[in-house]
């Protein structure tokens, strides 16, 4: 799909965990059961994830990572049993508050993520510019890679890094399941949540 192609908006609606998808265009975002190793897209995120939980379900559900589009693994189509992904969330507890981004999996049902977390952040700012970014994920034998590049207000992006792949032994089986935006943890979005998604088809390096 070429950079002329249009762009698909998610919406997660207020107290609700799952996205719909507006504008979709072919496999612009992909979803459901589908036959890649891989996802390259570009996304843009907005001031809408800019949030406060002031009833979270659990004390700690402010630091929980919501969770960008990536795809499961190990013959489930469970992404919160075994799947790569990359988690964002609106770190409250930074002055200036920013949004940060990481790499993520799941690993027979273990949270993974960096010792040092994040790969990108962005503060106020940075979302109301409403630039995308690219991110990469890849289901490599032993490890998932993971990148993000672009430009926000001038400033060049880019990071990467690698998380273990529990299932190393077994094939690298295309058919997945393509998760979607999703925000939690265990606590709803406090308000609707949107951003914009250009989905490339993914081919491997």
């Amino acid at each position: 799909m070429g950079s002329e192609a249009p762009w698909a908006t998610y919406t997660i609606a207020e107290g609700a965990h799952d996205a719909h998808v507006t504008d979709r265009y072919l496999k612009n975002p992909i979803d459901g059961v589908t036959s890649v190793i891989g996802r390259d897209y570009e996304l843009a995120l907005d001031e809408t994830a800019i949030y406060e939980l002031t009833q979270p379900t659990e004390p700690q559900d402010q630091f929980d990572w919501n969770k960008l589009p990536g795809l499961s693994d190990c013959g489930t189509v469970d992404l919160s049993r075994d799947g790569a992904m990359f988690g964002w969330r609106w770190r409250v507890d930074m002055t200036p508050a920013r949004l940060e981004i990481t790499a993520y999996a799941n690993n027979d049902g273990v949270h993974l993520w960096r010792e040092t977390p994040e790969m990108v952040m962005l503060d106020a700012d940075d979302l109301a510019a409403n630039a995308p970014l690219r991110y990469r994920v890849a289901r490599e034998q032993d490890q998932y890679t993971f990148s993000i590049s672009g430009t926000i207000r001038g400033r060049d992006i880019y990071a990467e890094t690698t998380l273990p792949r529990r299932c190393a032994d077994m094939e690298r089986d295309p058919l997945a399941w393509a998760g979607a935006f999703y925000f939690g943890g265990t606590s709803t979005a406090p308000h609707e949540i949107t951003a914009r998604m250009r989905e490339t088809a993914f081919v491997e390096e």
